[in-house]
């Protein structure tokens, strides 16, 4: 059970740093403010379930925080996200009419600093440069296209309602995402190949364990899937369906946030990212 909330609290931690960042792009500031309101309490949400799952007993919190080792400076990082979170929407709802994108900024800077500093803390004892540089990579990356798929998602559902709301936000934001998907899985392949000599991932490849059903759910709808729709969706927005691009995106936000899961698996199994 603690692998299960410690991969939630990798991937809802990373999804929520990532969507807080791409927030702040000026092409959204036409959407509308509800846009923000609703985004901000998503994210936020997110960051403290993440947080509140992570398999740490409340008696050892105090501890945890004020060891200043990776894990406890990691987990004050994400307090300080959060708190600089918490003070966005409490000034977007009650103080002022328009987000403040230096708030968006600051978050995410700790909120970044907190995923670099988790890629140092995953990595194995025969850490390299090299492997710290892929990994604190493939996560910034990683975070990004959570958030894209969640913000693009959302974004989607607003043009059911609002028939005169301009194209361009959504245009921009699937693009984002189709990008990241291509990264994403640029990233996956060159891991699978380099990590691939370890026995535990070529018995898993060809399917002679268990493992093997988390491997091909990774490669197949954790990668292909998301690499097959993006152009689609991409498409689909320049014809303006937006109906049919929300119901695409939320097809793809699943597989994208499956396929973390089923890569966080690994990561803590084989300190493997795929």
């Amino acid at each position: 059970m603690g692998r299960i909330q410690e991969i939630i609290f990798l991937v809802f931690g990373q999804l929520a740093v990532g969507g807080v960042f791409l927030m702040a792009l000026p092409v959204l500031d036409s959407v509308g403010i509800w846009f923000f309101r609703i985004n901000g309490l998503v994210f936020l949400i997110t960051v403290i379930l993440g947080i509140a799952l992570f398999p740490v007993t409340l008696s050892n919190w105090a501890t945890l925080l004020f060891q200043f080792d990776t894990i406890g400076i990691i987990f004050l990082l994400f307090i300080a996200f959060i708190l600089v979170l918490f003070l966005y929407n409490l000034r977007l709802w009650f103080h002022h009419p328009h987000h403040s994108p230096t708030l968006l900024f600051g978050a995410s800077l700790l909120g970044g600093l907190a995923i670099l500093m988790t890629a140092g803390y995953y990595l194995p004892q025969d850490r390299s440069l090299f492997r710290l540089l892929s990994l604190s990579a493939y996560f910034l990356n990683s975070s990004l296209l959570l958030g894209a798929g969640v913000l693009g998602m959302l974004l989607g559902h607003s043009y059911l309602t609002r028939a005169d709301l301009s194209i361009v936000p959504l245009k921009k934001l699937v693009r984002i995402f189709m990008i990241l998907v291509f990264i994403e899985a640029v990233f996956s392949v060159s891991s699978l190949i380099i990590s691939a000599p370890t026995p535990r991932l070529q018995n898993a490849f060809f399917l002679r364990s268990f493992e093997g059903l988390y491997l091909w759910i990774r490669i197949l709808i954790g990668i292909c899937g998301p690499v097959i729709l993006a152009p689609m969706i991409v498409q689909t927005v320049k014809e303006r369906a937006t109906m049919s691009a929300t119901g695409l995106l939320y097809v793809a936000m699943l597989m994208v946030i499956l396929g973390e899961i089923f890569s966080r698996f690994f990561l803590l199994l084989d300190a493997a990212y795929l």
